[in-house]
């Protein structure tokens, strides 16, 4: 009976200490049957931010991103402050914040992309003697009075994507080649942008520096617990060996709808194969290898949808998204990612943004890129959305633009290693992603982003007509379409060029 007693009060005192050394241990042990990295994701939320910190950067090197020197000269900006001009989204519910989370930090919160921010701009605040401040609302309006004036008020500006056309023929900003520190070869820019430019001319940025371009890339989210449920082998393998095509997202979805309730109707309380929005049919043509407007050798844009491999890409992303037995328009009403969240839709279309939005989700999902057309296909291509994006430049009205590209090309390196990781590492891996595959598919996703001219200047109309005169209407007659808006389309190509043309 003594040792008896002994040993239990042995195991008390065992016991006292390794909660005190360890901590909360519930949090340590908390997991779901149903989704098994849940103790992981747990830590990351509540862990040592400084170990945090420190993984980040080690994540960041072995991921291949050991640290490249900046071909930057010395400098001491006397205490500039640089403002970033930035958009101002309230009231918009499809975002996670009103204003840019990735520009300014007042102070370190525990919070990963916060202090990944907080600690960019430290270090280059005290490299070169400057602060940081931002300046938000309506970016259109306050850039135009700012350059209108020749007031050299704002270091650079952060445009949502629907605004871009406007500011740039607005003749609003730098032309990039004027900036005599950007290092464009340098990974910390995304030369995928270089889509956008016209005559040769490139007034935009994208790279580390922003985040907002990762929210707004396209990607498809897939129930893991339907595939389980349903006998359906993951698509992951298929991805990595280069055979994820419609096709075979075809066959995943077209036998996955079931009538839950037996009425004898399709409703969103049935499950359905794929849940898709009016964007869709521009994802998956970009996915297939296609865009709606393309440029010629002079670097001059033309739609290009109608060329003879389009439009076979666009009949097979036709044959994924138009059959209403098993596919749903969330903008028709039909299956959304609620349903989704409540094991109702085995695939769903939408971009990272929302990745982040179900972060409480009961079931485990994974993330795969939007499939090739055929396996032939060279590479995968994900469609940064023409809406919900944003681009970086830099207003006409600043002055000393050594000083201003020596900044920004600091930050652009210092995020890489900095702003990146926690967002990709921390935001995504640990917190939202699932499992260890989804790391290898935001490798792919992330590594293959399109800009789509025709959507972001919209020329003639063609996004508004795809979108909605094809995709919501489940319309095939794609030649009609290119009809109706050819001529006008010819005459907005022809006036934005010519703008292009005369700004230097």
């Amino acid at each position: 009976m003594k040792k008896f007693i002994a040993f239990i009060l042995i195991v008390i005192l065992m016991t006292s200490i390794l909660i005190s050394c360890g901590g909360d241990a519930n949090t340590n042990t908390q997991d779901s049957p149903t989704s098994p990295d849940n103790a992981d994701r747990t830590n990351t939320d509540n862990g040592d931010t400084a170990t945090e910190n420190q993984n980040i950067e080690e994540n960041a090197e072995k991921k291949g991103k050991e640290r490249i020197e900046q071909d930057l000269p010395e400098a001491d900006f006397e205490g500039y402050t640089f403002t970033f001009l930035a958009a101002n989204r309230t009231g918009d519910l499809d975002w996670v914040s009103p204003t840019p989370l990735e520009l300014i930090a007042a102070e370190e919160t525990g919070e990963p992309i916060n202090d990944a921010v907080y600690r960019r701009n430290m270090k280059i605040m005290e490299k070169y003697n400057v602060d940081f401040n931002m300046a938000a609302g309506d970016e259109r309006s306050m850039l135009k009075k700012a350059v209108n004036a020749g007031d050299d008020i704002y270091g650079a500006v952060v445009m949502f994507n629907n605004n871009v056309p406007g500011i740039v023929t607005g003749n609003l900003l730098l032309e990039i080649s004027q900036l005599p520190y950007m290092d464009l070869d340098k990974p910390w820019w995304d030369p995928a942008v270089n889509a956008l430019s016209i005559a040769n001319k490139n007034y935009l940025l994208a790279g580390d520096l922003l985040i907002l371009d990762n929210q707004a890339t396209n990607v498809l989210l897939f129930n893991k617990v339907l595939m389980a449920n349903l006998g359906i082998e993951l698509p992951y393998n298929m991805v990595k060996e280069g055979k994820w095509t419609m096709d075979r997202l075809h066959d995943m979805i077209k036998d996955a709808a079931a009538d839950l309730d037996g009425d004898g109707v399709m409703t969103n309380a049935d499950r359905w194969g794929f849940s898709v929005y009016n964007d869709t049919l521009q994802a998956l043509l970009v996915s297939g290898g296609g865009t709606l407007a393309a440029k010629d050798e002079n670097d001059i844009p033309y739609l290009s949808f109608t060329s003879p491999r389009n439009l076979a890409v666009l009949e097979k992303a036709m044959d994924v998204m138009y059959n209403k037995d098993y596919v749903a328009n969330a903008q028709a009403g039909g299956a959304t990612i609620s349903d989704f969240q409540e094991d109702r839709v085995l695939f769903i279309w939408t971009r990272m943004r929302f990745v982040e939005m179900i972060r409480g989700m009961e079931s485990d999902f994974g993330i795969v890129p939007l499939p090739k057309y055929d396996e032939a296909q060279d590479k995968y291509y994900s469609l940064v959305n023409s809406y919900t994006g944003a681009l970086l430049g830099v207003p006409k009205s600043a002055e000393n633009l050594d000083r201003v590209s020596i900044i920004l090309e600091a930050l652009s390196a210092e995020s890489r290693y900095t702003l990146q990781p926690a967002y990709y590492d921390i935001t995504l891996q640990r917190k939202y992603a699932r499992d260890e595959e989804s790391e290898a598919m935001l490798d792919i996703i992330f590594g293959s982003r399109v800009y789509d001219i025709g959507s972001t200047y919209e020329f003639g109309g063609v996004w508004a007509a795809s979108r909605d005169t094809l995709s919501a209407k489940r319309s095939r007659d794609i030649m009609s379409m290119y009809e109706k808006i050819s001529a006008k389309a010819q005459k907005d190509i022809d006036k934005v060029v010519a703008i292009f043309e005369a700004m230097d």
